[in-house]
């Protein structure tokens, strides 16, 4: 009798501590060059961490050359690994580092994010923990979703960024994968007060009405569309700049094709700037004219400044600029409908603005991103 109440005390015990330890999450993606993914990822896992929860991040990927979001979770005591994987030959030694990281951490909850996270993550689980994928784009390349899909049975649910990823998805997953919720993307209102304020950078001409596109200069953002409507745009307004903010594979073709333009010298071509949100909030149009997306940053954090967008109606773009659709436009009419917005007055942008300020502070605020997720986890853990 003694040696069963004895036992009892144990188990009671053991539980109490077990539900009140701090629940421990594990964060995976493929790398963390400043970019929208890794941007949400970094905000997740201090929101996270303030909120008393134990969280590891792990990348991919080497360390990036540019470690300004690394900096951020170091600065939260948040340990980051980073796996080395940069070619498909370490793949193998990638996933061995990363199965050994999850015996280590033995977390209560993995997330993952981005495909090749998404996909070594579910190999080297072995140890069944609890693990979210999360899908943040509607990825044309259809083959992705079939190699996850023969891993989706060790999923306890998939999370979209938005209803249109959720919607496009849906299709490729069966109920084996869990739960598919929809947690969308979140901006953090003073941080990016804070990350625009200032004057307009020195080394950069200003011109009276400027447009602003902030992105990876590759196929996805549909830079090749926006090059080509650079005579359309700034034709019979030598006043008029365009700004090109961001990276990518495609910047040396871009050169070329801006160096044959007339109105070559009203575009300038910045490369990543950490200054960036300071142009885009002296923006009089925000462009985004991309192929797609899940649910857009970049347009986000333009919202958050007040700034009138002219965007493609790629996924997740409805959902953030659907209160007004002169703000959306096909491919075939998206220069037309720049340059109607840019014939409005001033007046008429500002409202614009108000409006998408409006949008973003009442429903797409980081800390609603942030307690969403923390619901999720919890829940599960306390099922479990």
């Amino acid at each position: 009798m003694f040696g069963l109440s004895v036992a009892i005390k144990y188990i009671v015990v053991e539980s109490l501590l077990g539900w009140f330890s701090p629940v421990k999450v594990l964060l995976v993606i493929t790398e963390l060059e400043p970019g929208g993914a890794e941007r949400n990822l970094v905000k997740l896992a201090i929101g996270l961490a303030e909120r008393g929860k134990l969280v590891t991040v792990v990348t991919l990927s080497s360390a990036p050359s540019n470690d300004l979001l690394t900096q951020e979770l170091s600065k939260t005591g948040i340990s980051v690994h980073h796996l080395g994987c940069d070619s498909i030959w370490s793949l193998l030694k990638a996933g061995i580092k990363l199965a050994r990281i999850i015996k280590q951490i033995d977390p209560d909850i993995i997330q993952s994010f981005l495909y090749h996270a998404n996909l070594l993550t579910s190999i080297c689980n072995h140890r069944k923990i609890p693990h979210y994928i999360g899908l943040r784009v509607k990825d044309p390349r259809v083959r992705r979703y079939r190699r996850l899909a023969r891993h989706q049975h060790k999923w306890v649910g998939i999370i979209c960024v938005s209803e249109d990823v959720r919607r496009h998805i849906s299709t490729y997953f069966s109920k084996s994968s869990g739960v598919i919720s929809t947690i969308p993307n979140g901006v953090d209102l003073q941080q990016i007060a804070q990350l625009s304020a200032g004057s307009w950078p020195d080394d950069v001409i200003k011109g009276n009405s400027r447009l602003v596109f902030v992105g990876r200069l590759d196929e996805q953002k549909g830079i090749d569309l926006l090059i080509g409507q650079i005579p359309c745009l700034l034709a019979n307004n030598k006043d008029r700049h365009l700004y090109i903010i961001g990276d990518g594979p495609l910047r040396n073709a871009l050169a070329k094709s801006v160096a044959k333009l007339p109105s070559n010298k009203q575009v300038h071509l910045l490369g990543y700037r950490e200054d960036a949100l300071v142009l885009v909030s002296q923006a009089n149009l925000f462009l985004f004219p991309s192929r797609w997306e899940g649910m857009p940053n970049a347009v986000m954090e333009a919202m958050a400044l007040s700034r009138p967008v002219c965007s493609t109606p790629v996924d997740g773009i409805r959902e953030l600029l659907g209160h007004n659709e002169s703000q959306i436009a096909e491919p075939d009419n998206w220069g037309s409908a720049a340059l109607a917005l840019l014939r409005r007055s001033d007046n008429e942008l500002k409202n614009i603005g108000g409006e998408n300020y409006k949008r973003i502070s009442e429903k797409y605020l980081a800390e609603r991103m942030i307690n969403s997720y923390l619901m999720l986890y919890e829940t599960k853990h306390c099922n479990d």
